[in-house]
């Protein structure tokens, strides 16, 4: 068979990041990775569980591959947690699929689909274990290199399906994240993200990989421009992790700090391990740390149960924390999880309310934070390019900046802000010709 492989993704970066190590497992196999599904001899669908939209939109795809497969041959697999969790399920819903793979054992799957190629059977195989020799990724950006740290988890949060789907948490051997490390910055990387379910556990299934703050300053060592990290959960987030983020120049000032409500009940009914006090604690704490610091956050409306009341609780939590960003999701059960056994109670049309009241809160404190910046320079790591011919970055503290004035992606730039909006800063290139100085 041609070997040209094309790649769809859902989800989050930690399967962004998978989808990379897809990549250079098929690479190594001989395939070329292509950008177009009607290009590709075998196509891979990453999916993901965390959210019921996730699943319906790998769904709805699966027509674009019966129409490939009508006019010529076709391999279809599809994985990820959709197919971890779903398994063989899967190859009864759906002909389209030839195979189904997992969250592990990614070095494997060349394997598995010449043996479906050669043998015409239908499998799926989600009980692999991780890879002792571990792919190496094919980059979708060449500038901000991803790097996996934990894989899996173990908290159970009421709601989550992810250690279902991806196992109990496993820390990598610090040796092997930092020659990631310093191959991407060899490469020429200015950035590298670190990345877990909960990024500040990391090493407390190995006593001896030490905690996740002295690998942060190890990483912050190596020569790298940026480090970043998501995501963190609040119960193990510590005074020296925030001493660590704040001594080490190299370590961006922003912290994604999943709180999912502002209500005691509801996050005692989710499991999360902190009150509200707690969490407005630990951001203020961190904040007096880290003036400069950007909170960002994750928050689930109408999970079940939740009053008008316990969603006022939220907005208020919102009120105070002043977010830079928001990520909000309305409440969708998930199977195997503890929620889905409680009544999903909250009407479609409240959850929908909820969330944009909580939408427009956020814009509205969004803006305020932005605009404090008007006027103040930011150093901006160029990451592409607008439509309009600018370009857009990151500052430091992960805001997204839309830069006019000649730069190259992947420069790291001083810019003048000059305009704030809720979604981004605008700003000139200090270093482009005629830009103030």
């Amino acid at each position: 068979m041609a070997k040209r492989v094309y790649i769809e993704t859902w989800g989050c970066q930690m399967n962004l990041h998978q989808s990379e190590e897809l990549a250079g497992a098929m690479r190594a196999a001989g395939y070329d990775i292509v950008d177009a599904l009607d290009r590709a001899d075998v196509v891979l669908f990453n999916g993901c569980m965390v959210r019921q939209k996730a699943e319906e939109k790998l769904l709805g795809r699966l027509g674009a591959v019966v129409e490939q497969k009508r006019r010529r041959s076709v391999i279809l697999g599809v994985g990820g947690c959709f197919g971890q969790v779903h398994g063989a399920a899967i190859l009864a819903r759906s002909a389209a699929v030839d195979f189904v793979f997992g969250t592990r054992g990614h070095a494997s799957l060349p394997a598995l689909v010449e043996r479906v190629a050669r043998g015409g059977e239908r499998a799926a195989v989600v009980d692999a274990a991780d890879d002792e020799k571990e792919p190496v990724p094919v980059r979708r950006s060449s500038v901000s290199a991803m790097v996996t740290i934990t894989e899996g988890c173990s908290n159970f949060c009421s709601y989550c399906i992810v250690p279902y789907a991806r196992g109990p948490m496993r820390s990598r051997p610090p040796e092997r994240i930092l020659a990631e490390v310093q191959t991407a910055v060899d490469e020429g990387y200015r950035e590298v993200l670190l990345l877990g379910q909960n990024v500040n556990s990391y090493g407390r299934d190995q006593s001896s990989y030490g905690g996740f703050e002295k690998l942060l300053r190890r990483v912050a060592r190596t020569g790298v421009d940026r480090v970043r990290f998501t995501s963190s959960h609040p119960r193990d987030l510590t005074d020296a992790m925030i001493e660590a983020m704040a001594s080490e120049p190299r370590v961006c000032r922003h912290l994604h700090l999943a709180c999912q409500s502002g209500s005691n009940r509801v996050l005692g009914e989710m499991r999360r391990g902190y009150t509200r006090e707690r969490y407005l604690e630990i951001i203020d704490t961190a904040r007096k740390a880290m003036a400069d610091l950007n909170v960002t956050t994750d928050i689930i409306v109408g999970y079940p149960g939740e009053s008008k009341e316990e969603f006022r609780d939220t907005l208020s939590l919102v009120e105070q924390a002043r977010f830079g960003s928001v990520y909000a999701a309305k409440y969708s059960p998930r199977p195997l999880t503890r929620a889905a056994a409680s009544a999903d109670d909250v009407p479609p049309a409240e959850k929908e309310e909820r969330l944009q009241r909580l939408l427009q809160v956020q814009r509205r404190i969004a803006l305020e934070e932005n605009r404090r910046f008007v006027g103040r320079d930011v150093m901006v790591l160029i990451e592409g390019r607008t439509r309009d011919g600018g370009s857009y970055g990151r500052a430091e503290d992960h805001r997204t900046v839309v830069v006019h004035g000649t730069v190259e992606v992947g420069e790291l730039v001083p810019v003048r802000v000059a305009g704030a909006a809720a979604a981004a800063l605008v700003g000139v290139s200090l270093v482009s010709e005629g830009a103030v100085s």
